[in-house]
Order: C-alpha cells, then structure tokens, then sequence
C-alpha cells in the first residue's frame, strides 16, 4: 500500500484521519514524544518522533511517502512558518492535503488568518498537488458541555444562545479525507467539511431535552478572565457572528452525512458508560 504520512497524527483529528485511512494506506505518523509514539505504534503505525516545526523531521516524515495529510496544532503561533517548512519539505509528494478552518478568511480570528495565509504558501508551492479541507467546528468538541448539562439541566457555553455555526462529526472528517485522498480531486481545490450549516445552542439544547427526555436550556455565561486572549477573540466573533456553512461539499465527498442527533447520541452513550 502506498503511504500516507499525517503530521497532528496524536490528536482528535489526526485519529479520524487515521481510522479512516489506514485500511487504504500505510500510515506513517508524526509524534512528539515516546508516550505518543507507543500510542501510535499499537495502533499500527510506523512512526517519527520529532516536532513539525524541524525542518529535518517532516523530511524525514516525508521521506517515500505518497501523500500527506497535514494538521497544525489549533492555535498555533508559528503556524505559517509551520506551513513554509511543509512546503519546503513536500516536494517529493504527488499530494498534500491540508487540515484548514471553514472561512479562513477571518481575520478577527488570527487562528482562521493564519490558515488562510498557509493556504497561500502550498498553492504557490508548485507543483505540488495541494487540497485544502476547510472544516467547521466538530459536534464532539460538545462533550463536555453535554456532560455538565445532562447533569445540571443547563447547557453553558460563552457565547450567545442564538449565534449560529456550522458543525461536523470527526467520523465525517475522516471519510472525507479518505475521499480526497483516494480520488481525483482537482489540484488547489478547496472543501467546506459541514455536517450541520446551522445551528444554535438553543436548538442543541432542544435536542439534548428530545434525546434524554429531561428539560436542557441553554444559557450564556462568559467565559473566565483569564481566558487567552486568543480564545476570547474567537469567541467574540461567534457572539456577533457565528460561523454558518453549506453541507453540500460534504455531502459531494461522503454522501449520506451523519446526523447530528445521531452524534449527539453517541456523546450521550460515552458520558453515560
């Protein structure tokens, strides 16, 4: 099988791509210390131990590879200097395909910008063959949330009841890389990864009352004062504008998309063991 190397390979969404991938692929993952690593390992990865922002480690990382699947830690500071060593290393690939954010345009949220600006640097990183998944926030990003209003009745989150967002379950995440990554998809195209173009707190606590058959309202609170700033600024952009989307590229690559009360459900099993 041909390999597939994922940097972010720890996180949640670097699972999703691996569990969606690794029957097609040979996953070569990246992690940053042996605890990781073993992780990995068992689950039958080849592994390179290291940090992204060395350019010798993505060589290596690299090194034979078909493809790549790259996903920046959220957040991340150096994240476009990240993103000009990936460019710099991937030459040898016949495909890159990189994790970005649904409407990186943002600039009131530096963290969708600097996606944005990473975007630039692998279109003109020729000729490379780059794919962009642009995708919403994911359901399961809930969890805990969900799992102090099953037990207080009261869904909490700081930002405005009423803003509304697109959302996505990782599981569709990963089919869909599986699909980029499997098909032939046009060089420099870009994919809106939305399970749920919009929708509310208040709506999602509705569902959580339909589901447990217990009464969740959803309420506002602001979040601590010492919150990053970076993390206030996003939460600021959501209270006044939300985050909406379109299912439609979703659903091109996937097909049936996965409903949100079923991902609901299956966050409400988790919690309640």
């Amino acid at each position: 099988m041909p390999t597939l190397a994922v940097t972010g390979a720890p996180g949640k969404t670097g699972q999703a791509i691996i569990n969606a991938c690794g029957h097609a692929w040979d996953i070569r993952a990246l992690a940053r210390n042996a605890q990781q690593a073993e992780a990995l390992e068992v689950a039958g990865c080849e592994v390179v131990v290291g940090d992204m922002t060395e350019d010798s480690i993505l060589g290596q990382l690299f090194e034979g590879a078909h493809s790549a699947y790259h996903i920046c830690p959220n957040f991340h500071e150096g994240e476009v200097e990240i993103g000009a060593a990936v460019a710099a290393q991937a030459g040898g690939l016949e495909h890159l395909v990189y994790h970005s954010v649904l409407h990186p345009q943002t600039q009131k949220m530096p963290h969708h910008w600097r996606k944005l600006l990473v975007e630039e640097l692998l279109l003109e990183a020729m000729p490379l063959k780059v794919t962009f998944m642009r995708s919403a926030p994911y359901i399961q990003n809930l969890k805990p949330y969900i799992e102090s209003a099953l037990r207080d009745g009261e869904l909490v989150l700081p930002y405005s009841v009423h803003a509304r967002t697109a959302m996505v379950d990782l599981e569709d995440v990963g089919r869909a890389a599986k699909a980029v990554l499997g098909g032939e998809v046009a060089a420099g195209s870009g994919w809106d990864l939305c399970g749920v173009g919009s929708i509310s707190h208040h709506e999602i606590a509705e569902l959580l009352t339909s589901l447990t058959g217990n009464v969740v309202k959803a309420h506002e609170r602001p979040a601590p004062a010492d919150t990053p700033n970076k993390i206030q600024m996003m939460f600021d952009y959501m209270d006044q504008y939300g985050l909406q989307g379109s299912t439609a590229q979703l659903g091109a690559l996937v097909g049936e998309l996965t409903p949100i009360e079923t991902t609901v459900q299956r966050l409400i099993d988790e919690i309640e063991g």
